[in-house]
Formats: C-alpha cells, structure tokens, sequence
C-alpha cells in the first residue's frame, strides 16, 4: 500500500474533523424490499429530508436503481420527480 499525499493527508483531516461519533445518520438504500447498501452520514447536522434528497441525487448521477432510502428508519421514496416521506 502506498503512502498518502499531504493533499490526501489534508483532506482526511478535514473529513475526520466534520464525524461526530456520537450524533451520525444511517442510511439504506433499497430496492424493493431488498436493501442495497448502507452507510452513515458524517453528523446530524441536515434535516433527514435532506439527507434523502441528497442519496437520491448521488444515485441518479451513478446510475443505481433504488426504490425507497431510509434515514435513520424514516423511509423515504420519489413519485413524479418529488420526495415523500413513507407512512407506515
């Protein structure tokens, strides 16, 4: 394995110093009923609305299929081009 860059030295450093261990997001992306990957946010310091706009447009752009993401259980989904939160 290779050494790090100072550049890539200094962007860890900035990347750690935003992770709150104690205040972070789970989030889930699903298709269907099956979940496609999960992963944690740096921090709580978006609303979960926002979190889910932001999943949804990293998908679109990398081209994945996902039905439905849920923030911290909050289960979210797109209907004609708009975000909805999942009741139930």
């Amino acid at each position: 394995m290779t050494k790090l860059t100072k550049i890539e030295k200094a962007y860890n450093k900035w990347w750690l110093s935003r992770f709150d261990s104690n205040n972070y997001k789970t989030i889930c992306l699903y298709n269907g009923n099956e979940k496609v990957q999960e992963y944690t946010t740096a921090n709580k310091r978006y609303s979960d609305q926002e979190d889910a706009a932001s999943a949804f447009w990293v998908i679109d752009r990398m081209g994945l299929k996902v039905t439905c993401i849920a923030v911290d259980g909050k289960k979210f989904t797109r209907y004609k081009g708009r975000l909805i939160r999942v009741l139930g």
